[in-house]
């Protein structure tokens, strides 16, 4: 009975004082069964008391219906106790009739005004438990994704150190001397800095594939009209094969600049990919990088860290080199298995 009344109170009056087409019949309805009730006691109460059941109508019309139905009431009650019991049928005045309508005017007034007053209030401590359940909500989530984001942050931050201890022993492993070595392991961490960059923007979802290819290739691309030209759907690839995929490609770029079709002043490079649904949990992915225009390539005589970085590509990924008279051309396949971020809120799709 206590939550009925609680929900009245604080849900559906509230609700039915906002929509006046509903307010002013439900607070006519008020009135009228008042009248029914005095009418039907006239037998038992002297007209002395005729406004018994109209402060109860008053009272009920401005808690229910708000304060303008509860004047139209309480207006209405006063003509309608002063025409049949004010000193009995028609419009005649006396004194007791005067002292009687001027009561019942002013209790009415106080009546309506103390529920008014109520009403707001009512209104106003829930618009404010409103604002701090949201607020509370808002912070509980905050504080959920805070902690979400940091787990992320460190899973990356791991991942890519020992990827770049891994690329310092490697590029020394391979290096003939100090300047190759720093050379190769700055143009390499610069490819992995773009790519956490990328990933960073989206909250270490993932990256966008074309802003990875464009930003990885944007400082390798030598001067000159037509000398790279990219075109797929863009998508959004999970952290680790935006790393891994922006090492491959700096690894071809920069082998095309040292002995590809970056190496003249007529070659070029194209970047073709395209992205197919497989079904609802995988697509497949295709990337074919193919160099047209300059000298004639070979396949290297001995396997360096760089063409390992190629071979490998990225998790489940096939690749294929061919060395011919036009240049180098690269195909990389890979089934990508959909997934979502670990993040409860804002979630969104992405390829890993």
């Amino acid at each position: 009975m206590v939550q009925l009344v609680d929900n009245l109170i604080e849900r559906v009056f509230p609700r039915l004082r906002r929509r006046p087409l509903l307010a002013y019949p439900v607070a006519m309805a008020i009135f009228a069964i008042a009248a029914f009730t005095r009418m039907g006691l006239t037998r038992w109460l002297q007209d002395t008391v005729p406004f018994l059941t109209f402060f109860l109508a008053v009272l009920l019309a401005s808690l229910i219906a708000g304060t303008g139905p509860a004047l139209i009431v309480a207006a209405a009650s006063f003509l309608f106790s002063w025409y049949f019991f004010l000193p009995g049928p028609g419009w005649s005045v006396n004194p007791t009739a005067i002292v009687s309508l001027g009561s019942f005017t002013i209790l009415s007034c106080l009546i309506i005004a103390v529920v008014h007053l109520l009403n707001r209030k009512v209104e106003g401590l829930m618009n404010e438990r409103a604002r701090n359940e949201a607020l509370f909500q808002d912070s509980a989530l905050g504080e959920m994704q805070l902690e979400q984001l940091n787990i992320e942050l460190r899973h990356r931050l791991k991942n890519t150190f020992a990827v770049i201890g891994g690329l310092v022993s490697q590029s020394a492993r391979f290096s003939r001397d100090v300047d190759s070595f720093a050379q190769s392991l700055s143009g390499r961490l610069s490819a992995m800095g773009n790519a956490m960059d990328l990933i960073a923007t989206r909250s270490f979802v993932g990256a966008s594939l074309k802003e990875l290819i464009s930003e990885t290739l944007k400082p390798l691309v030598p001067p000159g009209a037509q000398r790279f030209n990219m075109g797929g759907p863009d998508t959004v690839i999970p952290g680790d094969v935006a790393s891994a995929l922006a090492l491959t490609l700096h690894e071809l770029g920069t082998n095309a600049i040292k002995y590809g079709a970056w190496s003249d002043e007529r070659g070029a490079v194209s970047v073709k990919w395209t992205l197919s649904r497989i079904d609802d949990d995988e697509s497949s992915f295709e990337l074919v990088w193919d160099e047209r225009g300059g000298p004639r390539v070979q396949a290297p005589e001995r396997r360096g860290l760089g063409t390992t970085l190629i071979d490998s590509g990225f998790p489940s990924a096939q690749v294929e080199r061919e060395f011919n008279e036009h240049g180098v051309r690269c195909r990389i396949v890979a089934v990508l298995k959909q997934a979502t971020t670990r993040r409860t809120r804002g979630r969104a799709p992405s390829l890993s």
